[in-house]
């Protein structure tokens, strides 16, 4: 896959599909900082520790049976599984699954002004590691 047209992300949570409810998601993984410089040293060393990361939706919202409210409302609190797929295509190497668990802590009800679409939006901290699919 080249450059493409970030229209067609597939987002799964918790085995739900909400593709069709997302306005954005901006999944990023870190690495903690380790200074390793010593006595004697003339520049900082360092090393890579901890993995860690988040992941950020931008919802619209939707109270009907397994939509959005349905489906994160009932996880607040627990750790679930979150799959990004750039592209509806088969999972390739082109096109890979990002899959891991996030725990859901914070679920708005609802966010927004006078004639504006209801949407709301969630960040959740990585819990584990990532598994890439690639086929």
């Amino acid at each position: 896959m080249a450059v493409f047209l970030s229209n067609d992300v597939q987002i799964v949570v918790n085995s739900v599909d909400l593709t069709d409810h997302v306005a954005s998601v901006s999944w990023e993984e870190t690495a903690a900082e380790l200074t390793t410089t010593a006595m004697g040293d003339s520049n900082e060393t360092r090393i890579g520790g901890l993995k860690d990361g988040s992941i950020t939706l931008e919802l619209h919202q939707d109270f009907d049976a397994g939509e959005t409210y349905a489906t994160l409302y009932a996880l607040l609190g627990t750790v679930t599984t979150v799959e990004i797929t750039p592209t509806s295509s088969a999972v390739s190497a082109t096109n890979p699954k990002h899959s891991v668990s996030a725990l859901v802590t914070t679920v708005p009800v609802l966010d927004g002004s006078v004639s504006d679409l209801a949407t709301i939006s969630v960040t959740w901290p990585m819990s584990g590691p990532v598994t890439v699919a690639t086929s």
